[in-house]
């Protein structure tokens, strides 16, 4: 799935000349990145939340991917700020991170809502230009922060030496196009209109094309280490912090409350439902009176499962009643070393 940001009566950002707008930039790059996907990969099924230059609602993105199944969810956008200084590439995922800079691009990138009809009630009470109602955000990211996560340090490392040239690194923002989508997901802001180099770039068609390509070869490898694992590889998540190269997380994730142990069977099932980098215990609301709630300590990360399941059938049929409350969650296998693949 990929997201060109903005569109039609919605500009996003522009450049001091006014020459330059977001939601053409990001509209080229995203046809021109779905272009090389189809040529490269036939298989692949490729799907905008827009082709052309219209309005999109942001719940209406996340629908269309969760809608068809997507793998993927690709966010393209530019940046912009009032002093021209401020340039580079960075990548966003879904999570709450209380740094200014980061909250003022997500106030940004939100406050597409208010173009909207009845979003108070569509985005239940939520106001982009007020920071107490991203508390609501805090723990809202799902199973899929860690691949999220590999797929964002893809994209910063691809976009190294490139056209647009400061790595501004990977961050977390309250973003609702990231929210409400239920698979791997990521938002590129590829440079700063508002700069006059990076706004050079982004003007040239040749330099576009340069982009695309560097999105590409992340999406490549991506494909490539989750069709080689059956899911990507744990042990490439990274730091959020700016140009600092990744650092390795256990695998597997170390249980911090034994399971059950049995003569007959020392390997069960459970569902995963979070996988966050704040410590919670057992009860804590935002597992909504679930039971058997188990953490294990991957590295950076934690992740929570649900149940503890004699088989992965039984696994199953506790994750589908579960997916109302944990949109994403999945089917484990536990030992009591932690977290194994399937």
């Amino acid at each position: 799935m990929i997201d060109a940001g903005h569109g039609g009566h919605d500009p996003g950002a522009i450049s001091k000349d006014r020459k330059l707008y977001e939601k053409n930039v990001v509209l080229d790059l995203a046809l021109m990145l779905g272009d090389k996907i189809k040529k490269a990969y036939p298989d692949v099924k490729v799907i905008y939340t827009r082709d052309k230059d219209i309005f999109i609602p942001l719940y209406e993105r996340a629908d269309i991917a969760n809608k068809n199944h997507a793998d993927l969810f690709i966010s393209i956008h530019c940046n912009s700020v009032n002093n021209t200084k401020p340039s580079g590439f960075e990548t966003y995922v879904m999570g709450m991170d209380h740094n200014a800079a980061n909250m003022e691009v997500c106030k940004r990138e939100n406050s597409v809502i208010l173009l909207e009809d009845d979003y108070t009630a569509r985005y239940q009470g939520f106001d982009p230009n007020d920071s107490e109602s991203y508390i609501m955000f805090n723990l809202m990211q799902n199973a899929h922060f860690e691949q999220s996560l590999i797929f964002a340090e893809l994209c910063q490392n691809s976009m190294k030496g490139g056209p647009v040239v400061k790595n501004r690194g990977i961050k977390q923002g309250a973003l609702v196009v990231l929210w409400r989508s239920t698979m791997p997901s990521v938002l590129v802001e590829v440079g700063f209109i508002s700069n006059p180099q990076d706004m050079a770039a982004l003007a040239s068609k040749d330099k576009r094309q340069q982009i695309a390509g560097e999105l590409f070869n992340a999406f490549e490898k991506f494909k490539e280490q989750y069709e080689l694992s059956g899911d990507v590889e744990e042990e490439n998540i990274p730091e959020t912090a700016p140009e600092e190269p990744a650092q390795p997380v256990a695998e597997p994730a170390e249980p911090e409350s034994p399971l059950p142990s049995s003569a007959e069977q020392d390997t069960f099932f459970a569902v995963q439902v979070f996988a966050i980098s704040k410590s919670l215990k057992p009860d804590d609301p935002v597992f909504k009176g679930a039971e058997d709630v188990r953490k294990f300590n991957a590295g950076k990360v934690f992740k929570y499962t649900v149940g503890t399941f004699k088989t992965e059938e039984e696994a199953a049929a506790a994750a589908l009643k579960l997916s109302s409350d944990f949109p994403g969650c999945f089917v484990v296998k536990l030992d009591n070393s932690g977290i194994k693949k399937k």
